[in-house]
Formats: C-alpha cells, sequence, structure tokens
C-alpha cells in the first residue's frame, strides 16, 4: 500500500490522514473501519463469485468502488493498512464459537497487532455480536463501547466470551500465531462455495453506527438504534437497490 492509497483509505473512513500509532489510534482506526465500511457478502450471494484476495483487488473493491467485503477481505485490507503505518501486526486464523455447541473449524481472519508491549486483537470483518472495538489480550473484563467483554484462555488457545443477560457466551476462539495469508485461500474458496456455508444462502451485511446498527438479511433490513429496533422488509430489486445505497453507501 503506498501513500496515495493510505490517503483514500483514510478518507474513506472519514478520518484525517495521521502516521501516528498507538493504542488510542488503533482503536479509532477499527470504530472508523466499522461504521463507515460494511461488512458485505454481495460478491458471493449475489454474483456468486469467490473473492480476490489480492491487495489492488481488495483496494479497488473496498475503497475505490466503496463496497465492503467479509473477513478475509476486510480484515486483509486493514492488515496492509496498519502495516504501512508501521503497525507490528500479522493474521491468525479464528474460530467462530458462538452458537456453536461443539469447537467448529477455523473459519474466519482475525489480526494480532503488538503495540508497546502489548497485544490486542483487532477485527473489522465479523458482522456478528463481536466486539465493535480494541480487544487486549490479557486475561479479563473489559468494556468496549458499552459492551462487556472477557478474555480467558482453554489450552493454548485465547477465547473472547460476551456477557449476554447476565450470562457469559462465546464469540471467538484462537491461538495466538501467525496464519500465512495465502493459507487463507482455501478458506476463502470454502466461505464462498459451500452450499451449506451462510454466505451461499443468504445476503448479509451488516455496519456499526454510533448509536447502534443496520443490518440486511436476505430482503429484511433492520435499525437498531438506542436500544430500539425498526425492521423493513424490501419487496423487490429496486427497493433493494435503494436500501443498499441510502444505508449502507453502495451501489450495484
Amino acid at each position: 500500500m503506498n501513500q496515495v492509497q493510505k490517503e483514500a483509505y483514510f478518507e474513506r473512513m472519514k478520518l484525517a490522514v495521521s502516521d501516528t500509532t498507538g493504542e488510542k489510534e488503533l482503536s479509532m482506526l477499527i470504530r472508523a473501519h466499522l461504521e463507515h465500511i460494511p461488512f458485505e457478502n454481495l460478491t458471493v450471494y449475489d454474483f456468486h463469485q469467490v473473492p480476490d484476495l489480492a491487495e489492488e483487488a481488495l483496494f479497488d473493491k473496498i475503497i475505490v468502488q466503496k463496497r465492503g467485503g467479509y473477513c478475509f477481505e476486510l480484515n486483509s485490507l486493514f492488515l496492509a493498512l496498519l502495516r504501512e503505518l508501521g503497525y507490528d501486526a500479522y493474521p491468525i486464523a479464528v474460530r467462530i464459537i458462538w452458537n456453536r455447541p461443539a469447537l467448529p473449524p477455523v473459519a474466519h481472519m482475525g489480526v494480532i497487532v503488538r503495540e508497546a508491549g502489548k497485544r490486542y486483537y483487532c477485527d473489522v470483518g465479523y458482522g456478528g455480536p463481536g466486539p465493535k472495538g480494541l480487544v487486549h489480550l490479557r486475561e479479563g473484563v473489559q468494556e468496549i463501547y458499552g459492551d462487556t467483554f472477557r478474555v480467558t484462555t482453554v489450552d493454548t488457545d485465547y477465547r473472547i466470551e460476551r456477557l449476554h443477560r447476565g450470562e457469559w457466551e462465546g464469540i471467538l476462539q484462537f491461538e495466538d500465531h501467525l496464519f500465512r495469508e495465502v493459507d487463507f485461500m482455501p478458506l476463502n474458496f470454502t466461505a464462498a462455495t459451500n452450499p451449506e456455508g451462510l454466505f451461499t444462502r443468504k445476503r448479509v451485511l451488516y455496519i456499526y453506527t454510533p448509536d447502534g446498527s443496520k443490518s440486511l438479511l436476505d430482503m429484511e433490513f433492520t435499525r437498531r438504534e438506542n436500544g430500539e429496533i425498526k425492521k423493513t422488509v424490501y419487496r423487490n430489486c429496486e427497493e433493494l437497490k435503494k436500501g443498499l445505497l441510502d444505508e449502507f453507501g453502495i451501489s450495484i
């Protein structure tokens, strides 16, 4: 990623360009990313294509075309930005354990950043109930943008849990070691082609807002704002296209 691309990336996130690094700056980057670049699987669901994970292709799609992507796309490009900014960052393979009765295989990409003697989990590509900001990788409870999370260890894994209605529920689990970018290619292919997988069966979009979130599941749009939930069902393709543009900034 070059200087011009970095500036365009910051503009996409509605941030002033800065080369300052640190915990505060990293947290701000993650939050801005989540609020301005949507999680979406239109390439897979609507166009029946396997997303290209090459950096130039990701930059064109996410920054130039103002689209979004799913974990392998969003976190890959975000990793490139972090490295350009000078962060010590590397990708990891993650298990999504939310609502899973047994330990599932790795099927998600996250990013670890080592900064000032600390390690942080960063994730701008999870459209589910995961952390909406920076997670400090140390055992214990931490508040992240109004939600309560807990980091524990299970054997050699880190486990991230969320407090929901008084109960701890597992969200993510992973080992803290480098998983090379090339090794995400078969995981990406499987996610985009598995007929039993979520992304080939349902249209999924998600973006955070300062006061909640907006999501789309197939043709049902949901807005969560200050604890209130409002739903709208798009009746045809024209309403869907308008919703994608008005609510997610995506022009198809």
